[in-house]
């Protein structure tokens, strides 16, 4: 054996040899000491059930750990008996540490079965997400093309027909194609805004893109408030925060009909800018406020927003969840709804003043 796999198998099995020792050398004690034989017994029985707890080592080693243990503690009692020094009911510890032992043996093992057993699960519903998101991320992708053919071929035909009735329904037909597109698109979209190796991030004025995105908006015939005090910066992808803020408008403006009140507010709270965009529309139903961002969730009935797909707060909460902040939702206290995001404040670096006058110190030598 090379010096190199002697290392190795001091550093992997450490514990056990210093444990080995401290075993020998109460065995000693207890053979020095028959008067306190019972303290060194029991910090053997002791340090070997604490170190069982901590490695918990396969079984056949465990075994012949335990049957070491109990053969040499249990000689010790026995010299100690036949001299006189130890009573005949001390001698009933051996069994009863061992039982003890074994005890903790069982719980350990079952332990380690449940572990391996979530393991094994929790890797299988991860490949399971896996194929489901390339499958998703697959199929939208091929649905592209047939959708984009159709379309093109709808539109052509809208443009050439001449009966009212005829040009009536494929109105109907590219207006429901477009909607598979959009379904296409999103669902792509969900596919992979999960992944926080496809943000782009930089510090982004938080006021500069809402009044960016609210601009977009305002042609929209209804109530704009907005209200955002200091100008606050977070770390973010400007182009997926874009997307959230007018996911966000779009299902206030479903919500509400013309003249309805949308107000944007962005605010400093506990470390965090809190982005919210609320509406005076009939709300969310409050079950569903703990679900509203769950994939193909739809707000009820009610709601003009029921028309949807179900994925744009799911989009949402993906992309939030991937700059590691929080989504929001809840009722407003009049009625409405209040649906928002919570994003770590981006504080600049500080500069290095050592490094600032080693740099200096050095220019002024030259």
């Amino acid at each position: 054996m090379s010096l190199d796999q002697v290392g190795t198998s001091v550093r992997r099995y450490g514990w056990e040899l210093a444990w080995g020792l401290f075993l020998v050398a109460n065995l000693v004690w207890m053979e020095a000491t028959q008067d306190w034989i019972s303290i060194p017994f029991h910090f053997i029985w002791v340090s070997f059930t604490l170190l069982y707890g901590f490695r918990a080592w396969r079984n056949g080693l465990t075994w012949a750990l335990a049957g070491l243990v109990v053969l040499t503690t249990g000689l010790a009692l026995t010299d100690a008996w036949t001299d006189g020094s130890m009573s005949t009911d001390e001698m009933f510890e051996v069994p009863l540490m061992f039982g003890m032992f074994l005890a903790m043996m069982l719980h350990t093992t079952r332990r380690k079965a449940a572990i391996v057993a979530l393991e094994k699960v929790s890797e299988q519903n991860a490949q399971l997400l896996n194929r489901q998101q390339l499958f998703v991320q697959n199929a939208s992708h091929s649905l592209r093309s047939p959708i984009t053919i159709a379309l093109a071929h709808a539109e052509l035909l809208q443009l050439s027909v001449t009966d009212p009735a005829a040009h009536s329904d494929l109105s109907i037909i590219v207006d429901e194609i477009n909607r598979l597109r959009r379904l296409a698109d999103r669902l792509v979209l969900l596919a992979t805004v999960e992944a926080p190796a496809s943000l782009h991030v930089e510090p982004s004025s938080v006021a500069d893109l809402v009044d960016e995105v609210v601009l977009r908006w305002a042609p929209v015939p209804r109530r704009w408030c907005i209200e955002h005090g200091d100008d606050l910066t977070v770390l973010a992808d400007r182009e997926r925060l874009t997307l959230v803020l007018d996911t966000l408008i779009e299902n206030a403006v479903k919500a509400t009909t013309d003249g309805g009140l949308i107000e944007l507010s962005v605010r400093a709270e506990q470390g965090d800018a809190v982005i919210e965009v609320s509406d005076d529309g009939p709300g969310i139903p409050t079950p569903m406020l703990t679900s509203v961002f769950d994939r193909f969730t739809q707000v009820g009935d009610e709601a003009p927003a029921a028309t949807g797909f179900g994925l744009g707060l799911s989009i949402v909460k993906a992309i939030i969840d991937t700059h590691g902040g929080t989504a929001t939702a809840a009722n407003r206290p009049g009625g409405g709804a209040i649906l928002g995001f919570r994003l770590p404040l981006y504080t600049v670096p500080l500069e290095h003043p050592e490094s600032d006058r080693t740099a200096e110190a050095v220019g002024s030598t030259t």
